[in-house]
């Protein structure tokens, strides 16, 4: 049996919302209904009796886990929580996907060189800074170090998102496994009940069948008889008749 439509909608919109990716989702606004429209497909997709296999769906979920993440990457609002998000942002491990894979690669370049940039025109620009380099006490080194605590505190504050994001999905799968489960256990149930129904349907059939062969027998014997009756009252009737004259 091939795919139902709503695969076939979901393959279509998956590979367009990959294609706008991976040219420029930052200015692409539609793409995060796109890609709120294809949770809420998958979703559907796995709720229907003549849904694919469980390793097909594994594959959609990631490629659409994903996007969801580039989204959430994209609306961070440092360039710090964007690498490290866009490096914890990976394709699935068995995803061969290359669309995906070069839109990970894209993303994490160009949050890379937003961070350079943004560390090289703070140095430049800020007249604090200026004057830390000219008149402050404070060392290089100890600016150094100031700023590796605040990449290693950003880098944790995103990996506590990111734990948190994992902990949401990973609700969201057992929600939908519970539900997709106690589907699947209704369906059973019906299909016992409706073979049950069938056999039952089966035994009344032959029961009428039986009842209506008895009672085709009952009424052949009284036509039989009622027969043979009134030849017996016509033979005695044509020998009374027969003695008058």
């Amino acid at each position: 049996m091939g795919p139902s439509r709503l695969e076939v909608n979901l393959r279509r919109l998956l590979l367009q919302c990959e294609l706008r990716a991976k040219e420029n989702f930052q200015t692409d606004w539609r793409l995060d209904k796109y890609i709120g429209t294809l949770d809420e497909m998958l979703r559907n997709l796995q709720c229907m009796p003549n849904k694919p296999p469980k390793e097909t769906l594994g594959e959609y979920g990631r490629r659409v886990d994903f996007l969801k993440g580039l989204i959430h990457t994209q609306n961070l609002s440092t360039p710090e929580e964007k690498v490290v998000a866009a490096q914890l942002l990976q394709p699935g491990p068995s995803s061969s996907d290359v669309i995906t894979k070069e839109i990970h690669q894209k993303t994490t370049s160009k949050y890379t060189e937003e961070l350079r940039e943004e560390l090289f025109s703070s140095e430049s620009d800020d007249p604090k800074s200026v004057r830390q380099r000219k008149g402050s006490k404070v060392s290089s080194g100890e600016d150094l170090d100031a700023l590796l605590r605040h990449h290693h505190a950003m880098q944790e504050k995103i990996a506590d998102d990111m734990l948190s994001l994992a902990r949401n999905l990973k609700e969201q799968s057992y929600l939908a496994s519970t539900i997709i489960k106690k589907d699947t256990e209704v369906v059973e149930k019906s299909g016992s009940l409706t073979d049950e129904n069938f056999e039952r349907l089966k035994l009344e059939s032959a029961r009428l069948e039986e009842h209506t062969r008895r009672a085709w027998r009952c009424w052949m014997w009284i036509m039989i008889a009622v027969v043979v009756i009134i030849f017996v009252n016509m033979v005695v009737f044509m020998k009374v008749m027969k003695k008058r004259s």
